[in-house]
């Protein structure tokens, strides 16, 4: 059997598929003769009010959503940043140093150089004065007292840095001047005869 033979039944002519457009203009008339569209009215809170409540639904979804923000106890202020460089520049830690600077420099004392701060019992930070420069950053002068190892003899200096805030944590930016490398003074030593 053929498609072509079977005969198709005629589709009613006035059927278009379509339904006619109503006549005339949808406006409506108030008493007054004024010639406005009505406004539609739905029952209930308006579309404004709707979308107002739904926008602060979501913007307090997303409260909290970020990342939580860790300082670390070490760089918490700026005090805490220099002791905690110092005490890593006391033992040889060249990373504990590098961790207290803002761009990690590489030309700090390695492990296994000599640089002026001989093996030392003691080390503390006094004398601190600062000067905010900006927000989030500050100048800091003060004291650094040490006592060589093996001697009870106390040795001092003063030096200054400029120290940056990023991220809740305080770094150093850069020392300033000739005055953070004070002259190397060597440990009287006993001779072995």
């Amino acid at each position: 059997m053929r498609l072509e033979s079977i005969a198709l039944p005629a589709a009613p002519a006035d059927l278009s598929g379509t339904t006619t457009p109503p006549a005339g203009v949808g406006i409506t008339e108030r008493p007054e003769g004024d010639a406005t569209p009505a406004p539609v009215r739905r029952g209930g809170v308006s579309a404004t009010v709707r979308g107002i409540v739904v926008v602060a639904a979501a913007c307090l979804s997303l409260l909290g959503q970020g990342e939580r923000s860790r300082v670390d106890p070490r760089f918490v202020s700026p005090s805490a940043t220099l002791t905690t460089y110092w005490s890593a520049m006391r033992t040889g830690d060249a990373v504990g140093a590098w961790e207290c600077l803002v761009e990690g420099r590489h030309d700090l004392p390695m492990p296994g150089m000599l640089w002026f701060l001989p093996p030392t019992d003691d080390l503390s930070l006094d004398a601190f004065h600062s000067l905010p420069v900006t927000h989030g950053r500050i100048l800091v002068s003060y004291e650094v007292r040490y006592r060589p190892a093996g001697t009870s003899e106390l040795r001092h200096f003063r030096t200054a840095d400029e120290l940056v805030r990023m991220r809740g944590e305080w770094r150093i930016a850069r020392p300033l001047g000739n005055a953070s490398m004070p002259a190397y003074e060597p440990t009287p030593r006993p001779v072995d005869s």
